[in-house]
């Protein structure tokens, strides 16, 4: 693989990890949205909050906190498949520079046989 293909693989993972953001953030919004519904019921029926907004709150810190580990989890994971990749690429950028080398000199071998051939056949051909 060349530069532009892992740039584009690294192009790709970034807008994964994108959408992987505002799908987090969409749902820290919903959640929060939720909690400010209740909350507003809370208050409306009962004109307290007490121990059931704690409760939200401490709920919603451990989503919160779930959200964040699965997130970290996800971009660590496709962090080491980024350097995967990228180790990958290098690996068959030496191979191919190795073998296009081999193709060179195996190339000059043949025009040297060739040239000898034909240098032969000139002085066949030629009387001297």
């Amino acid at each position: 693989m060349d530069s532009e293909t892992a740039e584009e693989i690294k192009r790709h993972v970034t807008e994964g990890l994108r959408e992987l953001r505002t799908e987090l953030r969409t749902e820290i919004q919903e959640v929060r949205t939720e909690l400010r519904t209740e909350i507003q019921e809370v208050r409306r029926h009962s004109g307290v909050l007490g121990e059931g907004l704690r409760e939200l709150r401490a709920e919603l810190r451990t989503e919160i906190q779930e959200v964040r580990r699965h997130s970290d989890g996800i971009a660590e994971s496709l962090r080491g498949e980024i350097r995967l990749v990228a180790e990958g690429v290098a690996g068959l950028d030496e191979k191919f520079t190795l073998e296009f080398k081999n193709v060179r000199e195996e190339i000059g071998e043949v025009k040297t046989l060739l040239r000898l051939s034909y240098d032969d056949l000139d002085r066949r051909i030629k009387p001297s």
